[in-house]
């Protein structure tokens, strides 16, 4: 029995998705299915402070774990359209590059969050300010350059042979 064979044949049957569009529409199918299960089932049944008009207001935690998924939605939209539009290939090392970036500039996000979560109990709580996220943006900024990175090194997809318009040749 060949080990290396068998190993070598198994990472081909399972791996990331060569479709950006695929690979970001999972994460936010992901984070859509959880929050959903979060809040049907109130498995999570804390309310999060959220800033609105001023105000801290408490929402379920699920309902955030679903906005969660909006980054992932749209750049898998975006892709769909530039893939079926322009009917090109993506390179997986720049796509999975793009999909870390943004899944840590999310958790970036994410912390932030909860840092300043913490501190709406006291009597001051801190300021959540856009400079508070500096390293969501720092991230955010690091997979704009992997989005454009994919872009540029993109290639169109190869267009199916016409068999018809093939010739045949005959061996006597």
């Amino acid at each position: 029995m060949n080990l290396q064979a068998d190993s070598n044949n198994g990472s081909r049957k399972f791996g990331w998705p060569k479709s950006p569009a695929v690979l970001f529409g999972i994460a936010a199918a992901f984070f859509v299915v959880m929050g959903s299960v979060f809040v049907s089932t109130k498995l999570l049944g804390n309310r999060l402070p959220m800033m609105r008009h001023g105000q801290i207001v408490h929402l379920p935690a699920g309902d955030l774990v679903i906005w969660v998924a909006a980054p992932f939605a749209i750049i898998s939209v975006i892709y769909a359209v530039i893939e079926l539009g322009t009917t090109r290939t993506f390179q997986e090392s720049a796509t999975r590059l793009h999909f870390v970036c943004t899944l840590f500039g999310v958790v970036e996000a994410i912390f932030v969050y909860w840092g300043w979560a913490n501190t709406t109990g006291n009597m001051r709580p801190d300021t959540l300010t856009w400079r508070s996220f500096g390293g969501a943006y720092a991230f955010a900024g690091l997979a704009g350059v992997a989005f454009v990175w994919n872009l540029l090194t993109s290639k169109p997809k190869p267009k199916p042979r016409d068999k018809a318009l093939t010739p045949v040749v005959r061996r006597p």
